[in-house]
This record gives C-alpha cells, structure tokens and sequence, in this order.
C-alpha cells in the first residue's frame, strides 16, 4: 500500500506539471511493445487448508516445499498518450504469456503427496506520468511511474497422488481476478526518422495477489504476491 500511494503522489504531481505546459507544444502518440519478464511469486500460502500442520517426523503435515518461485513470461500490447515537451502521459495496455505457478506439500495424514499446478495469464492497465530528457542528437532518457489495474486468469490443477489403496484425486479451478497495479520504470529512446522512435525500457510492476480455490470436494485456498521486473521494446509514432 505505500508504494501505491507513493506512485499515486508521483503521478499527481506530474500531472500538475504538465498542465502548467501550453497545449501548442504537445504531440500525440502510438506505440507497439514487447516485454520479457522475471517474474517472482512471493509469499505463498494455502492458509492451512492442506494436511494439518502437525509435525510427522523430520516433516510438518502440509507445508508447502517453496514458498517463493520464480518464472519467466513474454508480452504484447500497445501505449498511446499526449506528450507535452519533456512531458508525458500514456495509456498501456499489455498482455502476458503464461506464468507458471505450481505447488507440492507433503500431506502425510492421507499418506500422500499434494500438488496444485495452475496457468496465469495477466493483463494490465497502466496510465504511466514520465519526464524525458536529451542525452545526444539522436537519444534521450525517461524516468516514470504510473498506477491501474491488472486481470489475472488463473487455471489451477488440485491434485492428491494415488496411494497403494486411494486413487488420484484431481479437481480443477478457473478464475479471473481484478487487483491494483503500480510500476516504475527507467529507459532511453532512440529517434529512427522524423516521426519514429525505439524505447527500451526496464521496470518493476505489481501485478496483484494470486487466488486459487476453493476445488470441488475440497476447501484447498491458495495464494500468492505477483510482481515482475520487465524489460520492453517498443516502437512509437508520433503524430
């Protein structure tokens, strides 16, 4: 929360920055992007729905074999805007390949082992505030930061291995969930003609907290923070 509100300050007064600019100096913008991102799942939890937290030897009943992972994704998507001088303001709007968010724990009271597999897809909706500034004839630099909304679309897979005397057990959850985003980000531009430009643009955005559960015949929750360090490529024109 206080790195949104944080964010939430910066864009404000960005935004009373560029309004004190005159409308005469502005352009406005389209641009295509690709991303790649390392992403991180952090704090993860089934909220002692699994097994029942007892220890059984050297083990505790249920918990879960990683609490953080770390997986890769690629994205798409479009930004357009108004720039005002050194000013900007934009609009993006990206989709994200699947992440791979996949749990085990050892749940000795059913004599077994649990696993949870599930597929993120993410889209985020950002209005980013940045400032660029010139480094030569042809670069220039940007610093940013911006706040919005991201979906996620999570398809989990509840598994319980099959034992010498109990089948596999397997239930299946699908979701779509909404939650706040922030970012900030650093890059440079490079001009290509009178109209076009390439960014490259490192950043670091909150993509919400993962839910999965509860699964057909059994109160399994799961949960997960979601962020990612991205870097982007992007192609702009400017009208």
């Amino acid at each position: 929360m206080p790195k949104i509100l944080i964010s939430l300050a910066v864009c404000t007064l960005s935004l009373l920055t560029v309004a004190s600019v005159r409308a005469d100096d502005s352009e406005v913008f389209v641009a295509l992007k690709t991303s790649i991102g390392a992403v991180s799942l952090d704090q993860m939890s089934h909220h002692g729905t699994i097994g029942t937290g007892l220890p059984f030897g050297a083990e505790i009943d249920g918990r879960l074999d990683d609490t953080s992972i770390d997986d890769y994704t690629a994205g798409l998507g479009v930004s357009f805007g108004k720039r005002w001088n050194y000013w900007t303001v934009e609009g993006e709007i990206l989709w994200r390949y699947r992440t791979d968010w996949d749990l085990s724990a050892p749940t000795h009271s059913i004599g077994t082992v649990t696993n949870v597999f599930s597929d993120v897809g993410t889209t985020s909706f950002i209005i980013n505030v940045l400032r660029r500034g010139p480094i030569s004839q042809h670069w220039s630099w940007e610093l940013g930061a911006g706040v919005g909304m991201v979906r996620n679309k999570i398809e989990a897979e509840y598994i319980e291995r099959a034992t010498p005397t109990v089948p596999e057990f397997v239930a299946k959850d699908d979701s779509s969930e909404s939650d706040f985003s922030y970012n900030a980000f650093a890059g440079v531009i490079r001009s290509i003609g009178g109209s076009w430009s390439m960014n490259i643009r490192y950043r670091f955005i909150e993509l919400g907290e993962l839910e999965a559960g509860p699964f057909r015949n059994r109160a399994v929750r799961l949960s997960a923070d979601h962020s990612s360090h991205e870097m982007q490529l992007s192609f702009e024109r400017k009208f």
